[in-house]
């Protein structure tokens, strides 16, 4: 059976456009200008980072709590370089998980990476194909 995913870009003016989810929700601005100008959202870059390491931090802490781990405070940075030249598709892509407090141990978050990178986060399966990803993590106890 196939399942549809749906979104839709309105333009607002200028570069910037309003994202919606075809399943309702607040509008994502997404815009556009050149290197060192201010900007009024995301750019279309930044916006697939950030469904990486949204997806990604969803399906990790869904599975480190099936194994029994207690995730209390989370934070995921995404970092990707890009090429100069057109089309600037990024070349390499960091995540860096930040975990504080709780109960979380190394073991099971290196399953975790490697079955959300395998099987369980869409965008992370869909972009190692043609970007190298690596993820790391910080453990702070307290």
């Amino acid at each position: 059976m196939v399942k549809e995913v749906q979104t839709e870009v309105v333009f607002k003016g200028g570069m910037r456009f309003d994202g919606k989810s075809g399943r309702a929700g607040t509008p994502v601005a997404i815009d556009f200008t050149p290197e060192g100008e201010a900007i009024d959202g995301f750019s279309p870059l930044e916006l697939l980072l950030t469904s990486l390491a949204g997806c990604s931090s969803q399906v990790v802490v869904g599975l480190l709590k099936r194994m029994g781990q207690e995730v209390r405070d989370l934070t995921v940075r995404a970092r990707g370089e890009k090429r100069e030249i057109h089309p600037t598709v990024l070349t390499s892509v960091e995540l860096e998980f930040e975990f504080r407090g709780g109960r979380v141990d190394g073991a099971s978050v290196e399953k975790a990476f490697a079955l959300s990178e395998e099987r369980f986060c869409p965008v992370w399966v869909m972009l190692k194909a043609s970007v190298p990803i690596m993820a790391k993590y910080r453990l702070h106890a307290g």
